[in-house]
């Protein structure tokens, strides 16, 4: 009774917890065309579906893209890009340095921006039907002591980026990054208190649009809500 009270009220807002959305895919599965973030998905950009699902619910919001589009301000949200040190490494490298990297270029926003907010809550930009409780159900399970790092699983599926993460693992991330050449989300996060919160019931609100069919699939969930928001 508890879980359809809270969906009938909509997004509720936990705690001091900034929001990034991480936009720093390829997005190669998709093919050619726009970033994979903004893909048109029922009328706006997919990445559209994230921050207006998330912004209500955390105190500030942030999106990482290593390729910061001019169309991004359309959308209201501060964007930052990786760290020059971390672009340096990945020139090296010739490659992006994956989602690590978005995570500590969160990290170091909130850091800067909100110094009294100890979490960042870490979300990609391909899950457009990101839960209207995400925060709160995660805070929730935020006890004494605290974990550093809470990561959502449902079913057999944990994930990596959809998680809350203490602030004051920044500089241990950038170390890790740039000394150890540290990539596997997972890896890292496992060096510290590492808890899982397991979602309750199934996967939809995680779906992940990594390909055309997807898109597709996600715009057919849309559908029925367009009809009736039209009537």
């Amino acid at each position: 009774m508890a879980a359809k009270a809270l969906r009938n009220l909509g997004p509720v807002r936990s705690g001091a917890v900034v929001g990034v959305v991480l936009a720093g895919g390829e997005g190669r599965r998709m093919g050619p065309g726009p970033l994979k973030p903004l893909r048109p998905l029922a009328g706006k950009p997919m990445i559209a579906h994230v921050v207006e699902r998330l912004r209500p619910q955390v105190m500030d919001l942030v999106i990482v893209a290593n390729d910061p589009d001019p169309a991004f301000q359309a959308l209201n949200v501060a964007v930052v890009s990786d760290a020059p040190d971390i672009q340096q490494a990945a020139r090296l490298e010739g490659r992006r340095l994956g989602p690590l990297a978005g995570i500590l270029a969160g990290m170091e926003w909130a850091l800067k921006h909100h110094p009294h907010s100890g979490w960042i809550l870490t979300a990609p930009a391909d899950v457009p039907f990101l839960p209207l409780d995400l925060t709160v159900r995660l805070c929730g399970l935020m006890h004494v002591p605290e974990p550093d790092v809470l990561m959502v699983r449902h079913g057999k599926r944990r994930e990596h980026t959809l998680a809350i993460w203490s602030v004051k693992l920044a500089a241990d991330l950038r170390r890790a990054i740039l000394e150890e050449g540290m990539r596997r989300v997972e890896t890292f996060a496992q060096r510290y208190a590492f808890e899982e919160l397991v979602w309750p019931g199934n996967a939809a609100p995680f779906l992940n649009v990594n390909t055309p069919v997807e898109l597709s699939e996600a715009l057919a969930r849309l559908e029925p809500v367009r009809s009736r928001s039209r009537r």
